[in-house]
């Protein structure tokens, strides 16, 4: 019996709050709601079950809601670190391309020349002499010009090179950043 009061308390809070929103609310929602609490008086089991089911369809989705945040705010993490990953790249990336880059840049720069010559023609190289490198040796330095992906453009540019009168220049292969000294270019045909 004490169910039943306590039931009958809560439907008339519904029904009050009802009633209070009832300017809202059309003619036929009225009728239905009024159906749907005197079902409920009439029967307080089925009203604990819904109330009931209604608690655990709202704890559910709660806890689906739970998951999903915290997989979205992953994602956001992930997506942080991938970006910041993409930055410190892309500037990586800028630096080399600028370092490796036969183009003047922009501002007040120097250059040294180390010759004038009409009959040397390295044009072609362009392209793919971007660098010049001093490595230390024994106390002394050697210095490798440009970096070849195929050994015939090498050769080619190291006979252009002993035009100029740099005789003792030869082909020269790295394997993985360390220098090959068993590598001999004249061997290799």
């Amino acid at each position: 019996m004490r169910i039943v009061r306590i039931i009958t308390l809560v439907l008339a809070g519904v029904f009050t709050t009802q009633i209070a929103s009832a300017q809202n609310l059309s003619k036929v929602e009225k009728k239905r709601l009024k159906k749907e609490i005197k079902r409920y008086k009439k029967d307080p089991a089925q009203y604990k079950k819904m109330k009931t089911r209604n608690k655990e369809e709202i704890a559910q989705r709660d806890e689906t809601i739970g998951e999903l945040t915290k997989r979205l705010d992953e994602q956001n993490d992930e997506m942080r670190a991938l970006r910041d990953s993409f930055i410190v790249l892309s500037k990586k990336y800028n630096n080399l391309k600028a370092k490796g880059s036969t183009e003047i840049p922009e501002g007040t720069v120097y250059a040294v020349q180390i010759g004038f010559f009409k009959l040397l023609q390295l044009d072609e190289f362009n392209s793919r002499v971007r660098t010049i490198r001093a490595e230390n040796q024994d106390g002394g330095k050697r210095y490798v010009i440009g970096y070849f992906r195929d050994l015939e453009s090498a050769k080619q540019f190291n006979e252009e090179i002993k035009t100029i009168g740099i005789d003792d220049a030869f082909v020269s292969q790295y394997i993985n950043g360390t220098r090959n000294r068993e590598f001999d270019a004249q061997e290799v045909e």
